[in-house]
């Protein structure tokens, strides 16, 4: 890649042209017919052709055809007739003049035209902006709700699936953990074993080698050295011996130690023996004593005492006996007076009973004919009551019917402040649970907010939702260049912050030659950021993505005036040398670079940026009208020379490409997303406290909803019931119309049967008075009998009380006498109990007794085993000890001495041996519990951080399924429709809104427009007519112009033929082929051209290259 540098002062950034030397003739030629042409055709010799065409051409400034001196002077050196020359230039430019004035009156018709239509044109094109804007953002609004929500229910499913498997990855996790606890619990406790039965050894060695020290092994060493020979002669003999008498003192020891066992048995067993023969014996005697008692029991049962008590009984129950004949007698006696007096008694009761009926007839008779009476005076009243009662039932039915409507309409009522309470606590409950959902979402923030503030551009686009972003930065070619968390890399979030105002910069500038600006997307930013940070370290592009990219090196400007301000000077100077062209910008210079070949090349060369070629190439990138979307990013870490490093990605538009153009917003959106997203982590203390704020505030609203819910349906009860009892009001009030209706004609036939009633009344009275005289009769002669029946009554009752007297105390008699009689079976019963307790103890101890007895026994024998045992083990310690000394008395001193040194030193030795090595044992044994102890702890802790896994996993899990639910709930249509879904967040219920809002503006804005077009539509015939004339005016002042300019160019061919020097402009010059007008490809370094310039003592350096459509497809 080329690389040049220039360097300028202040604002002078442009090289100047050549000097030119001019000779004559063919200089003087030159110059003379350019001055004369000049002169003709402006008046003027100080003015450029350029410029004079410019002048003439727009109608602005116009000048008299006067000759100047050189005009007079160009045609002296031609050698012709200068003033016929002359003249004809003259005349051609009157009509030049004449045309000019008829342009200029069509101009200033067509001006006084133009005004009201361009005005009305223009208030139709800004109706027809905001028109297409409201449309526009209605749809931009529509389509960001839905984004948003596919986005949030995207991203709540893979939250909810990876909390998922995280969670069955925590469970997988906690098995294993306590799988391999379990195992670690296995090994220590194997160890532990393993350590406890290495000490038991080193102990037994120690007590074993107590007398095994350095000092006595040497001295048994010592010892055998002095008397080998005599030692090996006799120590098989005396070793035997030595082995027979430790086997047999071994023996006695173990003789003796069962023998004080069995003894120590013997002894319990004699204590337990003593103590069950107690036991038995007292039993036995209580025994022995309870049969006693029985004998005395059964003795008093068959006394004389007994035989009186039996003979008490028996006369009583005789004279029971006779008091209950008597008794029975007299129950007879009475029940026969008794069965007279009742026969009497209802004989007079009949009698009186006709009476009563005969009086009451009469009575009833008489009644009769006062009720027939009262019943037709009753009659004829009920007659007019009924009357009365039957309009008053009519009104209140009137009253009832509107009593319900009334009832009905305060229903209603009821009804819709309650379905308004309802939706009010509806959407209190709403908020309540969108405050606790946000308050949830500030607890996290500020629990993640330092380590997201640390995660940048990472932590940004994955609350974005932009992972496509994220993959960008973490898997590109060039990704090890990136630090996340370096608070100088382009990942920063200040560094995010500070690639804003540039992109604003350039989409000012696109604006102010009226191009479209360009819209921001989360992988362009993604990719300006990894080129920046490889950018930073590699002087060049990293050409790591198929986007279009810009890069500037300064110390921390905006990259704009290296890539514009500097370039345009460059381009317009190129343009204008070249072609004579001024004034391009935005598309039309674009289009004039492609239409036109050799402006880069010509900057190239006659231009330099700190000693190297310069570039338009960063500018027609900059001002592309193909290009719609970008990303910048801005490195500060300066690895080169301390620059800041700023790149500048775009992609085309209608080119989805590796998708550069997902999800575009403004530069405004982004800003607002990046700020609000930082702000957010930075104040997540002060928004949790606001969240839980508003939380209190919305539960306390949420209660208030609530209470007047439950009022609002005790007033709809209330009515309904008022409802339903003026429903029943209106039906008893039916019904008593009914009723009353019927009344009054019962009334009327109660009238006629009233008059018919009294008069049968009056006939049964009379009858009825001469029935009762008879029947008094018959009453006093019952009367009479039951007098004396009754007196029969009262003696036979009498004489029963007495006798029942009696039955009772010979009763009395009979149950004291068989109670004295059974005293005697009581205490033979008892006695007999007493028996049988005593027995079964007697029973049970004397077993027992046995059971001891027989230990006791066991006992004795063991004893008496282990005694012989112990006799025969010290019989064979004596014998052996006697063997051992017959083995000794055949060795002198000195033999004796040396075999028990050998013997010794043997000992010693090999217990030192066993010693050392189950010291060994004993060490590694420890060393092994404190490493299966570590581990098992390593794995008890392990399993514990896997539970916590498990528990943090599940409450992950639950959250997700939660969120997910909620957003699965959204009729995202149905929310889009009408503003809010209560289970939408508020960022995505603001999108609701937000589109519910833009399309409310379409229709007020077509108005406006189709008012502003009718205006338009107005103003154009006379604009239209007016703009021909003009255009046709200008066409023949053109016209003209061009006879003038023909007739110069045919005298100076004349005049000049021989004498013109054919000039080609230096930079035209050269092998090279001219390409059609293209921009710098990608990839193509040898069209890679930087520069650096100085602006007040600041040193900026620009590198670039524009990436055309055809480059793209070939690297697609």
């Amino acid at each position: 890649m080329t690389q040049g540098k220039h360097f300028a002062a202040g604002g002078d950034h442009f090289a100047t042209l050549p000097n030119k030397k001019i000779h004559a003739p063919k200089g003087i030629a030159r110059l003379t017919v350019t001055a004369a042409t000049m002169a003709a055709m402006t008046g003027s010799s100080l003015i450029s052709p350029f410029t004079a065409f410019a002048q003439t051409g727009d109608g602005g400034t116009q000048h008299p055809a006067v000759m100047s001196p050189i005009a007079a002077h160009a045609g002296a050196a031609s050698g012709v007739g200068a003033k016929s020359a002359a003249q004809t230039i003259a005349d051609l430019q009157k009509a030049v003049d004449e045309a000019k004035a008829k342009e200029d009156a069509a101009k200033a018709s067509y001006d006084e035209a133009a005004g009201p239509y361009n005005e009305a044109a223009s208030a139709r094109d800004q109706a027809k902006a905001s028109y297409d804007s409201a449309v526009s953002a209605g749809t931009a609004a529509d389509r960001a709700a839905m984004d948003e929500y596919a986005r949030q229910v995207a991203e709540g499913k893979d939250a909810a699936d990876a909390a998922g498997k995280d969670l069955e990855q925590a469970k997988a996790g906690l098995a294993d953990a306590k799988a391999d606890a379990s195992e670690k619990d296995e090994a220590y406790q194997s160890a532990l074993k393993a350590a406890q039965d290495a000490r038991d050894a080193l102990d037994k060695a120690k007590a074993d080698a107590v007398g095994a020290t350095p000092e006595a092994i040497s001295a048994a060493e010592q010892a055998v050295r002095d008397a080998q020979a005599a030692v090996s002669r006799a120590q098989a003999e005396l070793a035997n011996a030595n082995a027979t008498l430790a086997d047999a003192q071994s023996k006695l020891v173990a003789a003796q130690s069962a023998k004080d066992s069995a003894d120590s048995v013997l002894a319990a067993a004699r204590q337990n023996k003593d103590a069950a023969d107690a036991k038995a014996a007292a039993a036995s005697a209580a025994y022995e004593k309870a049969k006693a008692d029985l004998a005395v029991a059964e003795a008093g049962a068959s006394g004389p005492e007994y035989d009186a008590a039996k003979q008490k009984v028996t006369d009583a129950e005789a004279a029971l006996a006779a008091a209950r004949a008597a008794q029975s007698q007299c129950e007879s006696e009475l029940e026969q007076a008794q069965s007279a007096a009742a026969t009497a008694q209802a004989d007079l009761n009949d009698a009186q009973v006709a009476l009563s009926a005969k009086q009451q007839t009469a009575l009833d008779a008489t009644s009769g004919v006062n009720a027939a009476q009262s019943a037709l005076d009753a009659a004829n009243a009920g007659l007019d009551a009924a009357k009365q009662a039957n309009a008053d039932a009519v009104a209140k039915l009137d009253a009832a019917k509107q009593a319900v409507k009334d009832a009905e309409s305060a229903k209603a009522a009821a009804d819709v402040e309650f379905a308004n309470a309802k939706a009010a606590k509806d959407t209190a409950d709403a908020a309540v649970t969108a405050a606790q959902q946000k308050v949830d979402e500030a607890q996290a923030k500020l629990d993640s907010a330092g380590a997201q503030l640390k995660q940048g551009a990472i932590g940004f686009f994955r609350a974005m939702g932009a992972d496509s972003a994220i993959e960008i930065i973490q898997n590109c070619t060039y990704k090890d260049y990136t630090e996340v968390g370096n608070s100088l890399d382009a990942t920063s979030l200040d560094n995010m912050l500070a690639a804003i105002p540039y992109m604003k910069s350039i989409n000012e500038y696109r604006k102010s030659v009226g191009l479209p600006e360009l819209q921001v997307t989360y992988k362009l930013i993604a990719a300006a950021i990894a080129n920046a940070n490889y950018s930073d370290v590699k002087f060049g592009h990293s050409m790591q993505f198929d986007t279009s990219e810009n890069l500037a090196w300064n110390y921390g400007t905006d990259p704009k005036p290296q890539w514009v301000d500097q370039e345009k000077a460059f381009f317009d100077q190129a343009v204008q040398e070249l072609y004579g062209v001024t004034g391009l910008i935005g598309k039309d210079a674009v289009d004039f670079y492609k239409s036109h070949s050799g402006i880069e090349s010509y900057v190239n060369q006659h231009f330099k940026v700190a000693g190297y070629p310069a570039t338009v190439g960063h500018y027609l990138h900059v001002i592309s009208p193909a290009i719609g979307y970008m990303g910048m990013a801005v490195c500060s870490k300066g690895t080169m020379n301390g620059w800041q490093t700023d790149s500048f990605d775009t992609a085309n538009l209608g080119w989805a490409g590796s998708g550069w153009n997902m999800n575009p917003m403004s530069v405004d959106e982004y800003e607002q997303k990046l700020t609000s997203y930082i702000n957010g982590l930075k104040n997540a203390k002060s928004a949790l406290d606001a969240a839980k704020a508003d939380l209190a505030a919305k539960q306390q609203a949420a209660a208030g909803a609530a209470t007047t819910v439950q009022q609002k349906q005790v007033a709809v009860d209330s009515a309904q019931a008022g409802v339903d009892a003026a429903k029943q009001d209106v039906t008893d009030a039916q019904r008593a119309v009914d009723a009353a209706k019927a009344d009054l004609a019962a009334k009327q036939q109660g009238v006629t049967d009233a008059r018919a009633g009294l008069d049968a009344a009056k006939s049964n009275l009379d009858a009825a008075n001469a029935a009762v005289v008879t029947t008094k009769s018959t009453v006093q002669q019952k009367q009479v009998a039951f007098d004396a029946a009754n007196a029969a009554v009262t003696t036979a009752q009498s004489k029963l009380d007495s006798a029942k007297a009696d039955t009772e105390a010979k009763q009395q008699d009979v149950m004291d006498a068989n109670a004295d009689l059974a005293k005697f079976f009581q205490d033979v019963a008892d006695a007999k109990k007493a028996v049988d307790t005593a027995k079964s103890a007697h029973d049970a101890a004397v077993a027992d007794q046995a059971e001891k007895a027989t230990v006791l026994a066991t006992a004795r024998q063991k004893a008496d085993d282990t005694a012989r045992a112990l006799a025969d083990a010290q019989r064979a310690v004596d014998a052996a000890k006697a063997d051992a000394g017959v083995a000794a008395d055949k060795l002198t001193g000195s033999q004796t001495d040396l075999e028990d040194a050998q013997s010794n030193l043997d000992i010693l030795t090999g217990l030192a041996a066993k010693l050392a090595e189950a010291q060994q044992r004993e060490q590694d044994a420890v060393r092994a519990v404190n490493d299966t102890k570590a581990a098992l702890d390593a794995a008890k802790a392990a399993a514990g951080a896997a539970e916590s896994l498990v528990s943090a996993a599940e409450q992950a899990k639950a959250q997700a399924d939660a969120k997910l639910a909620k957003l699965d709930s959204i009729d995202a249509g149905a929310a889009i429709a009408s503003g809010h879904d209560v289970n939408a967040d508020d960022a995505l219920n603001a999108l609701f809104a937000a589109a519910v809002e833009a399309r409310a503006k379409v229709a007020p804005a077509k108005v406006i427009l189709d008012e502003k077009q009718a205006v338009v539509d107005g103003l154009k015939p006379g604009y239209d007519t007016a703009l021909a004339a003009y255009e046709q005016a200008k066409s023949d002042r053109i016209a003209a112009e061009q006879k003038l300019s023909d007739e110069i160019a045919r005298q100076e061919a004349e005049e000049a033929a021989k004498q013109q020097a054919a000039y080609t402009p230096k930079h035209l010059a050269g092998t090279d082929t001219a390409q059609t007008g293209s921009l710098a490809q990608t990839g193509d370094r040898a069209g890679l051209i930087g520069e650096t310039f100085v602006i007040g003592g600041t040193v900026l350096v620009a590198a670039g290259v524009f990436l055309d459509q055809k480059k793209r497809r070939e690297q697609m």
